[in-house]
């Protein structure tokens, strides 16, 4: 079933609890059915999902909710989200349903900020807790368990589905169905065991689009697998999720290499050559000079060597390591340390971007100060009147990705727990969407320290 709300969606980055019983339009009662949610909105941050006002889960992009049991009766679900600024949170969906005995129902929130879309998935809800009760008074065991599919990435085309033996060309083996956006595929019940995803073209048992490691499946539990959209989470333009009891993991193409940056935040180090895997016939980055940034470099994901040699001369290392690189996953690798003995700083990126707030991050890369503070305050503000928005920052550390409203901003660094600035304050322009890096580095006036911002590259 498909629902698509035409109305503008607001988006909800701190969770709001509300309380309430929930009502119903209905008074007889015969059972129970199950009901959950999958935030699948790439743009879209923490959404609230509420059973009439009662909060059933708040939900960040890929993930789903517990499962909640309500009787056989009407009821309005709603999706609440919070705005920048705003301090009650917003009603922009709401969806009436009559539950039905022994179902389970997954409502599924996808699309975009500018164009929000819900699926509500409906099949039979499985009572593993019985089946296992009565198996122990057996003597037996539930050696069996259900895999249903869904399909939400909206720039991914139709598939046929292999959930088979690792290894099996899906050329012999059956497809468990065929899909495209929007639509899912009911339970089927496997043995546990160890799988492996298959996804090919439809019709198509030779073209395979994608293809997983082995997957381990235990007994008696409800698995969902959903394919949606990676919203620059990855390398990939997809994210597959195996979502289960308890569980909510990546599932990895196993032709999925790691991709990585190089960014010279090293001041006073001159320009530089990245070498991969001892192989010093040719750079994979040549010339990289301060403040700048390399292209991606794609490698295959686990361990890879580097070599950072001053340009042109490869007799000579400034930095060797082995970096150990996920499958699937982006990253950046940061030079930063002394002048003229850097060291390397490697933090995997997310280039998800949320449509209504800016993501900014800030490394502490000046080695000569071993911890900072942070104020980070609308243009303007004077850091004498508040407590830093972060304090005690050490070197090599960072903050992890903040989202804040868009605007206008003084960034500012003092020393911990002190009020002597030593960075900034450094004017910065924040838009909704945008992604910004800044790397606080080493100048000539060893007292202080300089500011790098690095947006260009994660907004292109």
């Amino acid at each position: 079933m498909r629902l698509t709300n035409r109305l503008p969606l607001l988006i909800s980055l701190i969770p709001i609890l509300f309380s309430g019983c929930s009502s119903s339009h209905n008074d007889t009662v015969t059972g129970k059915g199950s009901i959950r949610a999958m935030n699948a909105a790439p743009d879209i941050g923490v959404v609230n999902f509420m059973i009439e006002e009662t909060l059933l889960g708040s939900l960040d992009f890929k993930e789903i909710s517990g499962t909640s049991e309500y009787d056989d009766l009407q009821y309005n679900f709603n999706f609440d989200l919070l705005l920048p600024g705003d301090v009650e949170a917003t009603r922009v969906l709401t969806h009436t349903l009559q539950v039905r005995t022994d179902q389970e129902y997954t409502f599924v929130l996808t699309g975009s900020y500018a164009n929000p879309e819900l699926f509500l998935w409906e099949q039979f809800g499985r009572d593993w807790l019985t089946e296992l009760t009565t198996a122990d008074e057996n003597g037996t065991e539930v050696t069996v368990l259900e895999v249903s599919f869904g399909h939400v990435a909206s720039n991914f085309g139709a598939v046929d589905v292999y959930l088979e033996a690792p290894g099996t060309s899906p050329e012999f083996a059956t497809p468990r169905g065929s899909m495209t956006y929007g639509e899912f595929l009911s339970a089927v019940e496997i043995s546990s065991g160890t799988y492996q995803l298959v996804l090919t073209e439809p019709g198509d048992p030779t073209t395979i689009v994608f293809a997983s490691d082995p997957i381990g499946l235990n007994a008696a539990v409800s698995n969902l697998i959903t394919i949606m959209d990676s919203g620059g989470t990855s390398t990939a333009d997809i994210s597959v999720r195996l979502m289960g009891q308890g569980v909510n993991s990546e599932i990895v193409d196993i032709n999925l290499g790691a991709k990585f940056r190089v960014v010279h935040a090293a001041f006073g180090t001159d320009d530089v050559d990245l070498y991969l895997d001892g192989n010093f016939t040719t750079p994979v980055v040549r010339d990289l000079s301060f403040a700048s940034v390399s292209d991606e470099i794609e490698v295959d994901g686990g361990q890879t060597n580097i070599n950072i040699t001053p340009a042109g001369n490869v007799g000579v290392f400034l930095e060797q390591d082995q970096l150990t690189l996920n499958s699937g996953s982006l990253y950046s690798m940061y030079l930063v340390g002394l002048p003229g003995d850097p060291s390397n700083l490697v933090l995997q990126d997310n280039q998800r971007r949320l449509a209504n707030f800016a993501k900014f991050r800030i490394i502490q890369g000046a080695i000569r100060f071993t911890a900072v503070d942070i104020y980070l305050l609308q243009e303007g503000s004077d850091i004498g009147l508040v407590s830093p928005s972060i304090s005690s920052i050490l070197y090599a550390q960072n903050t992890g990705y903040l989202s804040v409203s868009p605007g206008t901003y003084d960034l500012t660094l003092t020393l911990p727990g002190s009020k002597t600035v030593i960075g900034g304050p450094y004017r910065m322009q924040l838009d909704g969407s945008g992604i910004y890096t800044v790397v606080s580095v080493e100048e000539n006036d060893i007292s202080m320290v300089d500011l790098v911002q690095l947006d260009d590259f994660l907004n292109n």
